[in-house]
């Protein structure tokens, strides 16, 4: 007949005796446990810095004070939803179509809103369709509309000009590359899309377009201060 066994454990028994606890298998299971709480922490802190910069840009892209340069464009409003929408529309949406963004009723350029991604080169008659957003910089020749709002959703001020005043462009350009030097996120290009003789700086949800007798340097650096990174979804 067989003796009962008697269980193992850290307890002592009548006749003196310890059972080992088998310390391998613990320290190997607590390891474990420690390093998947560690990356859970890891997890929730970052998710939760991914979530307050995402309130900030909802935040910047919904903000109407007037006291901003530029006029507010309401591109919530405009594409019924907000940027980073996840349950709905996503004002900052990538598209491979063309966007008629005076129909959608933005503002002529428009200052956000739907648009075009990737790689793109550096000059604008070689870059590939439906590219986004356009390398920071100065350009003689027209991006696409499209692909410079996708410069917007990172952060940057566009300065787009349809004027044959020379001594403006060559001005604007001065003002444009002191700025890029400065580490600014900027693009200047042409825009005959709109008025002649127009001047048109805009940032995510901000335009401010003035014909070109009314243009002053004062005026664009201060919107470029000003707007350059505010609406920063992405922490350019």
């Amino acid at each position: 007949m067989r003796g009962t066994r008697r269980r193992r454990g850290a307890q002592r028994y009548d006749d003196g005796r310890r059972f080992r606890v088998p310390w391998v298998p613990v320290v190997v299971v607590l390891g474990v446990v420690a390093v998947v709480a560690i990356v859970g922490f890891i997890i929730v802190q970052s998710g939760g810095d991914r979530s307050a910069q995402s309130e900030e840009a909802v935040e910047a892209e919904a903000n109407d004070d007037p006291s901003l340069p530029g006029e507010y464009v309401n591109v919530p409003e405009i594409y019924d939803g907000y940027w980073g929408n996840t349950g709905g529309t996503n004002t900052g949406e990538h598209v491979r179509r063309d966007v008629d963004y005076e129909a959608d009723g933005n503002s002529n350029p428009p200052a956000g809103g739907p648009h075009w991604s990737g790689q793109c080169g550096d000059d604008p008659s070689e870059a590939p369709a439906f590219c986004g957003p356009a390398p920071w910089g100065i350009y003689n020749e027209p991006w696409d509309p499209e692909t410079l709002v996708h410069n917007m959703e990172h952060a940057g001020a566009v300065i787009w000009y349809n004027t044959a005043d020379q001594g403006v462009i060559d001005d604007l350009e001065s003002i444009v590359e002191d700025q890029l030097n400065d580490g600014k996120l900027l693009v200047m290009a042409p825009y005959r899309d709109m008025e002649a003789e127009t001047i048109a700086l805009t940032s995510w949800s901000r335009i401010e377009k003035f014909l070109v007798g009314e243009y002053s340097e004062e005026r664009v650096k201060e919107f470029i201060d000003v707007h350059e990174r505010r609406f920063n979804p992405e922490d350019f």
